[in-house]
C-alpha cells in the first residue's frame, strides 16, 4: 500500500513540475508583452506627445515660414506696397509687456514708396509713439488691432504728399 501511495504521489510531482514550467512560460511571454507595450508607449509619447507639448517647433517653424510667404505672396499681388522694418516697443500702462510688429502698407501709387523711404525715421518715429502709448488690453482684441491700424495709417497719411496708405497689414504680430 505504500507503494502504491508513492506511485500516485509521483505522477502528482511531475504534474507540479509541469505546471510550473507552464507557469513560467506564460510569465516570461507576459513580460515580454508588457515591455514592448511600455516601449511603444514610450515611443508615441517622445514622437507624438512631446513635441506637441513643446509647441511643435519643428512643424511649428515649418508651418510659420508656409504662412509667412502665404502673407508675402498675398502682400505681392496688392500692387505698390512697402514693409517696415519690425518694431519692438514697451507697452504702456506700467505692465512691463512688450509688443513686436511687423507692417506691410498698401500704397495707392508705386512713387509712395519712394516718398516712404525718404521720410522712414519720421514715419518709424510716430509709428514707435502710437504702439508704445497703447496698453495690452487696448490691442489684444481684434476691435483693438482694427483702431491701432487706423491710428497708424493717419499717422503715416500727414508725411505723404504724393499720395496715401490705403491700407495696413500686420504681418506680424506678437504681445510678451
Amino acid at each position: 500500500m505504500a507503494e502504491e501511495e508513492e506511485a500516485t504521489a509521483e505522477p502528482d510531482a511531475a504534474e507540479g513540475k509541469g505546471a510550473s514550467k507552464g507557469k513560467s512560460k506564460i510569465l516570461i511571454i507576459i513580460i515580454v508583452l508588457l515591455v514592448a507595450l511600455g516601449a511603444g508607449g514610450g515611443a508615441v509619447v517622445y514622437f507624438v506627445v512631446l513635441p506637441k507639448m513643446a509647441g511643435g517647433e519643428k512643424t511649428g517653424d515649418a508651418e510659420k515660414q508656409s504662412a509667412k510667404k502665404e502673407v508675402e505672396a498675398d502682400v505681392a499681388s496688392l500692387g505698390a506696397t512697402a514693409e517696415l522694418p519690425s518694431f519692438i516697443v514697451n507697452l504702456g500702462g506700467g505692465s512691463g509687456r512688450y509688443l513686436k510688429v511687423t507692417v506691410v502698407l498698401k500704397l495707392s501709387a508705386e512713387d509712395v514708396a519712394t516718398e516712404i523711404k525718404n521720410r522712414e525715421p519720421q514715419i518709424k518715429d510716430a509709428v514707435i509713439t502710437v504702439l508704445s502709448s497703447k496698453t495690452p488690453e487696448e490691442i489684444l482684441s481684434v476691435q483693438g488691432k482694427y483702431e491701432l491700424k487706423g491710428e497708424i495709417m493717419k499717422r503715416i497719411n500727414v508725411f505723404l504728399a504724393t499720395g496715401v496708405v490705403k491700407e495696413l497689414f500686420f504681418v506680424e504680430f506678437v504681445v510678451q
